[in-house]
Formats: C-alpha cells, structure tokens, sequence
C-alpha cells in the first residue's frame, strides 16, 4: 500500500469494559482487538465516518461522539507495509442492546464478518492480545471521560 489511508474508530464503554474487534494477522500469526470504525470517504468528516462506519458494520446509532485525539501508526498487515492517520472518538449506543450481549458480530465492507466483545483491561492484558492502532491505549485505558 503506497498511499496514506484516514480512519475514524470508536471506543465504547460499559462498566469496567470497552466493546472491541478482534482480528487476525496471518503473516505474523497474531490475533489482535481494535475499536470499531473504518475508513473515511472523500467528502465526510471523522465524525461522519465513525457514525457511518459503526451503523454499517454492526447496525447500531451512536450519540455524543467526543474526539478523544489523533494517531499516525506506520504498520505492517498481512505482509503489506501501510500507513494511516487514525481519528479516536468515544461514543454511546443510542440503543442499550449492545450493553446487553457480551459479544456482537459485525461485518466489514468487504464482508468479511467479526466478532467484538466487551473485554476489561484485565482481560486483555492476561490474553496479552495486541491493540491497534499503536497509541490508542493511552485512551483505551483511560477513565471514561463522562
């Protein structure tokens, strides 16, 4: 990949657990999380785009999304260099549902499906699985802003 892509991924919270994807590696043989959102198209903003990409991928309306900041991460995926300037927000569900199911299923646009799970910081570090993008723990795993 030659050109620099834009995302929007969003973090959301309930109790003491952040709703993640789970993804996988094959080249590096590393199951990996990540929050949920995609790609910005020409013509949306970051916030359009996370609002896009979480109705898209698991069906659902967010609320008070918040610009926690921005990440460059220079990655490596599948054996394929990229590069990516990355729009973190945190959001609530406008529905409670999600908070209800410790797992949901979502589908990227190639439609290729994922599971996400609510997963606690302790979860996490004891699987000892990879958050991407690099940087994001610094809002991953701060207190919620609310």
């Amino acid at each position: 990949m030659t050109q620099i892509r834009t995302k929007a991924l969003c973090i959301f919270r309930h109790q003491d657990k952040m709703l993640l994807c789970y993804g996988y590696d094959p080249s590096k043989n590393e199951t990996y999380l990540r929050p949920i959102g995609g790609g910005i198209e020409f013509g949306e903003t970051s916030v359009q785009a996370v609002e896009r990409e979480v109705l898209e991928e698991i069906h659902q309306q967010i609320i008070h999304p918040k610009l926690l900041g921005v990440v460059e991460n220079l990655f490596s995926f599948d054996g394929q260099q990229g590069h990516e300037i990355v729009f973190m927000y945190e959001a609530e569900f406008t529905d409670s549902k999600p908070y209800q199911h410790m797992e949901i299923q979502g589908c990227e646009t190639d439609g290729s499906i994922y599971t996400a799970r609510w997963l606690s910081r302790e979860k996490i570090k004891l699987n000892q699985y990879a958050v991407y993008p690099k940087g994001v723990e610094q809002w991953l795993f701060a207190e919620s802003s609310e």
